[in-house]
């Protein structure tokens, strides 16, 4: 082999290596370039984000939006859904024939049946439906565990005792509205002392009734309970309507007496005037005055007798003669 190929041979072993060498450095670059554009992610309008960085927690609170943050494993991003309604349905003191909820397998498990007891040691069977959001992220991710199981203990504990401390006939007629605003309240103070993250929205009793076996006669009492509502009802509207009217009719009466009071008050102020005026007017002339009070007190008497019969007789002689006066 001449020295000139062999020269040739050794550039061209030179260019290759060169050539791959770049061509590793390109294929660096570009892996490295993919992996730190995986550090951009994006938070749903219904979510929130919570970054972690090297097991650290650096933001609690990521809005909605596209953000970016160092590559895994460096950092971890969760997203929990805020805005999603969840619900949860607590029928462990309600016996249902259907298999596969709570009170039917505990029913099949011991042979009894699964209820409260009221405040005054009355059966009651009742059926919730918890309706929950996710509060807080961070202690929704980092809070306790099986959320769902102590959200479920949680409300057991407080319909037991609601429904202890009120008697069965409130439970089952007009103090539904009262439970379900204590079981509410009761079990979220205790679901943000064990720092669920957890929001109850609201809690809706779908069923609360007797046990089967004197269901008709507290259907009795139910109905007596609504009879005692609708006659109250009843008694209140009456009560509404003729309270306003007597109220009106007070106080024509009262208008009419009050305008009576002022013509009586007026009318003997005016007769007090005319008797002053004309006292003043006897005192200058006493005679005359007189003569004018007799007249005007004759023709105001004589014009309403009307028609007299008057016997006249002379003096010394029998009755006679009839003589007809007339005053009109």
């Amino acid at each position: 082999m001449s020295s000139r190929i062999k020269q040739e041979l050794i550039d061209t072993i030179r260019g290759s290596r060169r050539f791959i060498r770049w061509l590793l450095v390109i294929l660096l670059l570009l892996i490295v370039g993919i992996y730190f554009r995986t550090g951009f992610y994006s938070i749903e309008t219904d979510q929130i984000g919570i970054l972690q960085i090297l097991g650290r927690v650096v933001d609690k609170r990521v809005d909605p939006g596209l953000h970016y943050a160092l590559p895994w494993p460096l950092s971890k991003v969760y997203k929990v859904p805020v805005k999603e309604a969840r619900s949860l349905i607590i029928d462990d003191f309600f016996q249902e024939e259907e298999t596969g909820s709570r009170s039917s397998i505990f029913y099949q498990l011991t042979g009894l049946e699964s209820y409260c007891l009221s405040g005054d040691n009355n059966a009651v069977q009742i059926k919730m439906v918890i309706q929950y959001v996710i509060k807080d992220p961070f202690y929704y991710i980092f809070g306790c565990s099986a959320k769902e199981a102590l959200l479920r203990d949680i409300v057991c504990r407080e319909i037991i005792s609601v429904l202890a401390e009120r008697p069965v006939d409130n439970t089952l007629t007009i103090g539904k509205r009262d439970i379900k605003n204590l079981v509410q309240q009761g079990a979220q103070k205790r679901l943000d002392a064990d720092r669920t993250g957890l929001h109850i929205s609201s809690v809706d009793i779908r069923e609360i009734q007797p046990p089967s076996s004197v269901q008709s006669y507290f259907d009795d009492v139910i109905n007596a309970q609504v009879d005692k509502e609708k006659m109250i009802s009843r008694a209140e509207s009456y009560y509404n309507e003729e309270i306003p009217a007597a109220r009106g009719e007070s106080d024509r009466v009262i208008k009419k007496a009050e305008s009576y009071r002022n013509q009586v008050i007026n009318a003997a102020r005016g007769e007090s005037e005319r008797f002053e005026k004309t006292l003043a007017e006897y005192r200058k002339a006493p005679e005359t005055t007189r003569k004018r009070l007799y007249l005007e007190f004759v023709r105001q008497t004589l014009d309403q007798v009307g028609k007299l019969y008057l016997l006249e007789t002379a003096e010394g002689e029998a009755p006679a003669r009839l003589r007809l006066i007339n005053f009109e």
